[in-house]
């Protein structure tokens, strides 16, 4: 059986995104996914959810997403605790309930 060619460079697919045209009268509006991020209500429901549905994983990813919409460094001074902590907590996926509570003190 032969071998089948590949080419030996890729097709170039957005080269016409610019030439993209949409039909009369549909209009776009931006999207600022940090504004859903910056919710708090929001956030505390998907957090809820999430330890509702035994999810720790999940819960983690939207506290993650939360403290990563804001700023980091004004937000560990509020803590008062280093911003080396902080970034461990986000890193090792496993913070106490005391680093969470924490956080989400000084978040409010």
């Amino acid at each position: 059986m032969a071998k089948a060619k590949t080419l030996l460079r890729r097709k170039k697919f957005s080269a016409n995104t610019s030439k993209l045209r949409l039909k009369k009268g549909v209009k776009l509006s931006k999207h600022n996914p940090f504004k859903a991020l910056l919710d708090e209500k929001l956030i505390a429901q998907a957090f809820w959810e999430c330890l509702k549905e035994n999810d720790p994983e999940g819960a983690m990813e939207v506290i993650s997403a939360h403290f990563q919409a804001l700023n980091k460094v004004h937000l560990a001074e509020e803590a008062e605790m280093p911003r080396s902590t902080l970034y461990h907590t986000m890193k090792s996926k496993n913070p106490t309930i005391k680093t969470v509570a924490k956080l989400v003190h000084c978040c409010a």
